[in-house]
């Protein structure tokens, strides 16, 4: 399941990024910068697109495991503790023990 929700998530991701109006914001944004150094920025940007490809969809799947047993774990907590309040995790004490064996 993760691994399906991870990689819909980065097509998303990936098809967000390739839209005419994010490609003007990389333009604009080599174009903001000196003269001298827009090849820099053009590689610095090439190099952090690669890294993204290359490390993207792991990182996002083990981001959304993570979400995933933080979430099964908050819900284990709330049962215990539900447990606890509704006393079934009370440990009986030997006079509790004795009356009930009085009882039968």
């Amino acid at each position: 399941m993760t691994r399906w929700l991870a990689r819909r998530i980065w097509y998303f991701m990936l098809w967000l990024i390739r839209r005419p109006g994010s490609r003007k914001l990389q333009r604009a944004a080599i174009n903001l910068s000196p003269p001298h150094k827009r090849e820099k920025v053009r590689a610095s940007i090439n190099r952090q697109e690669k890294f993204a490809r290359k490390i993207g969809l792991p990182l996002l799947m083990f981001v959304i495991n993570l979400f995933l047993v933080s979430v099964g774990l908050t819900f284990v907590l709330l049962f215990v503790l539900n447990a606890q309040a509704e006393g079934w995790l009370i440990i009986p004490t030997q006079e509790a023990l004795n009356l009930r064996q009085e009882q039968d």
